[in-house]
């Protein structure tokens, strides 16, 4: 993952978390909660955060896992009772069929496209034969440094086309079950459930 990112969010953890804390009060849950109606048992979120969506997972009676690059998140998840991994995305420190699910809530827009194919990859290794992956991204087309009115130092952004997520699904093993959409600003969130297939 970025490094300059990483550096934003152990700076600006409690930023961060206070500004997205209540997301899924603001926006539709149908993605989410299909997500947990289709995984049972070890989840891994990767790239977690401060555990937004690792306690939601947690309260839906999964086992959560987070992962996340930034020492700063992974102490906020630990203050909120989540078991939670320092790691980065693209060397995941875990065995691989691992998991029954994993959770990448637009996490990977902070991965270059150059190196996205890794963090596939890795989700694909440590995910069991028909896991699923629950992944959020948000519809663009450039690559670059950004910052938000509630962090305002820069974090690393992709943006992608839904038909390049879905060629990244493919290419890296997985079957599309779900597509859903929504826009909370300017920008349209590509929300896809995916099975792994063999």
């Amino acid at each position: 993952m970025d490094k300059e990112t990483i550096q934003t969010y152990n700076q600006m953890a409690k930023e961060y978390d206070d500004e997205t804390i209540d997301f899924w009060q603001k926006f539709p849950r149908t993605f989410f909660d299909k997500f947990a109606e289709l995984v049972q048992g070890k989840v891994l979120d990767v790239g977690s955060g401060p555990g937004r969506d690792g306690l939601l997972l947690k309260e839906k009676g999964l086992e959560v896992i987070c992962l996340d690059a930034s020492e700063a998140m992974v102490k906020l998840c630990k203050e909120k009772g989540l078991e939670s991994t320092l790691g980065d995305f693209t060397a995941m420190p875990f065995e691989d069929n691992y998991f029954n699910g994993a959770w990448a809530y637009t996490s990977l827009l902070h991965v270059s496209k150059a190196d996205v194919s890794k963090a596939f990859n890795e989700i694909n290794r440590t995910l069991e034969d028909g896991g699923i992956l629950g992944l959020g991204l948000i519809e663009g087309e450039k690559e670059e440094y950004r910052e938000t009115s509630g962090v305002s130092m820069p974090r690393w952004f992709s943006f992608y086309t839904k038909e390049e997520i879905e060629n990244l699904l493919e290419k890296h093993n997985f079957k599309v079950l779900y597509f859903e959409q929504f826009k909370p600003g300017s920008k349209n969130y590509l929300n896809f459930i995916a099975r792994k297939t063999t």
